[in-house]
């Protein structure tokens, strides 16, 4: 790929550029469940997909991702990277969270991505991917965002313009289904062990919830056949609607939630310890509402690393 753009990022200390302008910005972020991409300019993001491939398959089991997981995201990322070049990207920055941070051979992956692409992986750090969330769902503003990816969660809180609280838990929906399947006492059993890691999290905020797992959620509570991201952002689910949506995955089968609540194969998997876990952490540290957020760390990582902008550390 001799032509693909390269990285080009603008450091947080120098003056802030504004968000408006022309140049067209493609952002991959390599998840653990999906890779996901946006195009952004002017201010709005122009297109977004998500592919799904499971990256973080076999991390629960040695700590490594499998050369099949490895192969087909490796495979996505570089027909994204080719159609946000078709779209008129000026520049492609691509970024990944726990899977390539936590795996045994990450670096391997952002190896092949340089030498098949030219690009330079990004492997942010679990306070980044929260401060990006907030970025993204939050503009710069105060209050919470829980995001629970494939492999981490993150809670993430600004107060006062700054960071007063973060953590990134090493536990998401795909590592849930691999270590418990569909178990939900095994699934309660290992969230509640895992959760005291959070410690004291600030509550009676309003909190945001991005990623996938908060978005399939909000698309079953629509009800309908196709994922519509004007009815998906800014859904507001209760703890008891919480309940009720987990409940109503647990009573089918994956089969059955392809057929049913128009998932994918792959989603269809994860998306019950994916619930249970946001169903805990809303139960345990008292929120009683979140609002989902479609404007996440994809829009974020080009606040922070191109524009420079950013939350300060308390």
């Amino acid at each position: 790929m001799k032509n693909a753009p390269v990285n080009s990022v603008t450091s947080a200390k120098k003056t802030k550029i504004t968000m408006i302008n022309d140049k067209k910005y493609g952002v991959i972020d390599v998840g653990s469940n999906s890779v996901r991409a946006i195009l952004y300019s002017g201010g709005k993001v122009l297109f977004k997909t998500t592919v799904t491939t499971r990256l973080g398959e076999g991390l629960f089991t040695d700590g490594k991702i499998s050369q099949n997981a490895f192969e087909r995201t490796l495979n996505a990322f570089k027909r994204l990277v080719f159609q946000l070049i078709a779209l008129g990207a000026d520049e492609v920055l691509p970024f990944a969270t726990e899977a390539v941070r936590s795996a045994k051979n990450g670096k391997d992956f952002a190896i092949a991505v340089k030498e098949q692409t030219g690009l330079d992986l990004d492997v942010v750090s679990g306070a980044v991917e929260g401060e990006i969330g907030l970025l993204g769902a939050l503009n710069g503003g105060d209050g919470g965002v829980i995001d629970v990816g494939g492999a981490s969660a993150e809670i993430v809180v600004a107060n006062g313009g700054k960071v007063v609280y973060s953590h990134s838990l090493p536990l998401g929906a795909v590592r849930l289904f691999e270590s418990c399947r569909q178990d939900l006492n095994l699934l309660e059993e290992k969230i509640v062990k895992n959760l005291p890691e959070y410690g004291k999290v600030p509550q009676y905020i309003d909190y945001c919830a991005v990623g996938g797992t908060a978005n399939t959620l909000a698309f079953i509570d629509t009800g309908l056949e196709k994922y519509d991201d004007e009815l998906i952002n800014g859904r507001v689910i209760t703890l008891e609607k919480m309940k009720s949506l987990r409940k109503k995955i647990g009573a089918l089968t994956p089969d059955e939630r392809v057929e049913k609540l128009y998932l994918n194969e792959k989603r269809a998997e994860v998306i019950f310890g994916g619930a249970l876990l946001l169903e805990k952490i809303m139960e345990t540290f008292n929120i009683s509402q979140i609002t989902v957020s479609t404007n996440d760390n994809l829009v974020g990582y080009l606040k922070k690393k191109v524009f420079g902008e950013g939350y300060g550390n308390d």
